[in-house]
């Protein structure tokens, strides 16, 4: 029988959820950075704005996984403007990661699913 415990994710005393340390399995040197997972409501809301026809919302959905998931390092909002592709990618496979409770490499496999899908759609049009 689960319990609450493995069904919600844990909160520190000041509730907010509690982070851990992840290695950037995409990344060829494996650095580690700190996370938190993304509650079900962010998750659908990242979705959607992904999902959407604007390059600007696909966009602003990838940097608000990251400010929304990353612990530390610590980066501002004009930093995120200035993080190279690799990074940010990286960083937030890690998050989804945490978040969904699977590996990065399925992560990115099913990025890499939804991309392709994209591309057909576009061709077609």
């Amino acid at each position: 029988m689960l319990n609450v415990n493995e069904l919600v994710f844990q909160r520190g005393e000041d509730g907010s959820l509690l982070s851990e340390e992840v290695t950037l399995e995409t990344l060829p040197n494996k650095p580690t950075v700190k996370v938190k997972p993304l509650t079900r409501g962010k998750l659908m809301e990242v979705f959607q704005k992904s999902k959407s026809g604007s390059t600007q919302e696909k966009a602003d959905a990838d940097t608000e996984v990251i400010l929304e998931g990353l612990v530390e390092p610590v980066l501002t909002a004009e930093q995120l403007k200035d993080i190279k592709p690799q990074f940010a990618t990286a960083i937030s496979m890690a998050i989804l990661s945490v978040s969904l409770g699977i590996s990065q490499d399925e992560v990115n496999k099913k990025t890499q699913e939804a991309i392709e899908a994209q591309e057909i759609d576009l061709k077609k049009n």
